[in-house]
């Protein structure tokens, strides 16, 4: 667990990159090359407030990680990566979730 950032109920521990699990080490990086390459993501709009709020030319993207259950067709899980992306598409603060449903539970990475 790294530091504490944010305050209230934005208030959420930092993780430190190296103490991901290894599919989210995977998943940041795959996020990273489809944001890169210019590949069509998924907005995440936060809609329940638990992320901080964007200022003008940043959007929220959102990454799955891994899948709901081993075999589902529906590949769809709880677990999210979501980025703070800026107009040239650079990654300003990135944040993890193992349950993207439940506010407060994103907790952001020592990200770059």
């Amino acid at each position: 667990m790294g530091k504490t950032v944010g305050f209230g109920k934005l208030s959420r521990a930092m993780l430190s990159n190296e103490r991901l699990p290894p599919d989210v080490r995977v998943a940041v990086v795959t996020f990273k090359q489809q944001l890169r390459s210019g590949q069509a993501l998924t907005v995440y709009e936060n809609r329940d407030g638990g992320l901080p709020a964007t200022a003008a030319g940043q959007t929220y993207y959102e990454f799955q990680v891994g899948q709901a259950h081993p075999g589902d067709p529906q590949p769809r899980g709880k677990r999210r990566l979501v980025a703070l992306v800026d107009a040239g598409r650079n990654i300003l603060k990135m944040y993890f979730s193992d349950a993207h449903y439940l506010l407060g539970a994103w907790q952001q990475l020592q990200y770059p």
